[in-house]
């Protein structure tokens, strides 16, 4: 009996594409970028987090990431002030 493996918890640097607005509440993003060979889409329940820069930042403040444990990155990020860490976003795998 096999068992599937679990992908490791990992940070993607991409881009927006483009986006189509499906309903009044739904929005499809398309991302692209060279750290996508790196990412496994493993079920149909998969979400990633979208980590966007408030107004006047350039990039999203996040942070350190060299801890492999995701709950502590996590951690981290909630005790950072509210309006100065990056604003998250989740969304459905579709493909």
């Amino acid at each position: 009996m096999t068992t599937a493996e679990t992908a490791p918890f990992q940070f993607f640097s991409l881009r927006v594409d483009r986006t189509r607005r499906l309903g009044p509440s739904l929005i499809r993003v398309t991302f692209t970028g060279e750290d996508l060979k790196n990412f496994a889409s493993g079920g149909r329940d998969q979400s990633l987090s979208l980590f966007l820069p408030h107004p006047g930042q350039e990039a999203p403040v996040l942070p350190p990431l060299d801890n492999p444990d995701m709950y502590a990155i996590l951690g981290a990020y909630r005790a950072m002030p509210a309006g100065e860490r990056a604003v998250m976003r989740s969304y459905t795998v579709r493909a």
